[in-house]
């Protein structure tokens, strides 16, 4: 991998982390696109960068969630219910893995993002069962395509809790995921191989990137909202025209 496509793999990786837009359907069409497949070691380091990226923005909010049994148990609660839906889901979601509902994924989540938009907020922090449902949501994100944040955030505005307190349970849920996914990657490919100048670019990169899409997310308006919905629409489109006409990529 060369240092330029580490540096674009790395801002792709960041900024869709967090960006309702999905990070995996995405990186998924970017290596299409360069005719590079990111290997596991560069994958880990990005999952560390956005890791610390996330950890220091939401660090006042991360002091509160360790000093709140309360909120340990929803986290935890949530986590167990996606790991239920992927697991219980495994052969659609591996058939995902490759692209083969990208389109169709980006569409979903683009509906999710406008649905929410009509939400309603009825409370101002997320409950047990709210917890739950949204962990369960968040299982259906491991396919490529569908955002894991844009899912979560959208998913507790539409159980009635509010934009502020939906966003920061989804970014604080993304942790033990992001810790996750690394642990079992390496545990089943092991570290793998890659020169130190990409990866440190690729860290650094995808960082920064992390850092100021969970900025934006921290600020998420309607109009933000309705902002990506549209990318998703037009991006769902050009992958169905490619799948169907072009095929280059």
């Amino acid at each position: 991998m060369s240092v330029w496509q580490a540096i674009l793999v790395g801002i792709i990786q960041g900024l869709t982390e967090f960006l309702p837009v999905s990070s995996s359907g995405h990186i998924l069409l970017v290596s299409r696109l360069i005719g590079v497949e990111p290997s596991l070691s560069f994958t880990l380091i990005l999952h560390v960068a956005t890791l610390l990226s996330v950890v220091i923005a939401m660090r006042k909010e991360i002091a509160d969630f360790l000093r709140s049994k309360d909120k340990w148990g929803k986290i935890i609660l949530a986590t167990l219910c996606s790991l239920v839906v992927i697991f219980g889901l495994k052969g659609l979601l591996s058939d995902a893995l490759d692209g083969k509902f990208l389109g169709i994924s980006f569409l979903l989540t683009a509906a999710l993002l406008i649905v929410s938009g009509f939400a309603k907020p009825t409370k101002d922090a997320v409950g047990y069962l709210d917890a739950a449902i949204i962990g369960c949501v968040q299982g259906l994100a491991a396919a490529p395509g569908i955002s894991r944040s844009g899912s979560t955030i959208s998913t507790a505005m539409l159980v009635g809790v509010e934009k502020k307190a939906s966003v920061s349970f989804s970014f604080l849920l993304s942790i033990p995921i992001i810790i996750g996914s690394a642990t079992l990657d390496l545990i089943t490919h092991g570290v793998g191989s890659i020169s130190v100048l990409p990866l440190a670019i690729g860290f650094i990169s995808a960082f920064a990137a992390g850092t100021v899409a969970v900025k934006i997310m921290k600020r998420l308006t309607a109009a933000i909202n309705d902002a990506f919905a549209v990318y998703l629409i037009a991006l769902s489109i050009l992958v169905a025209i490619n799948d169907l006409f072009l095929h280059l990529f």
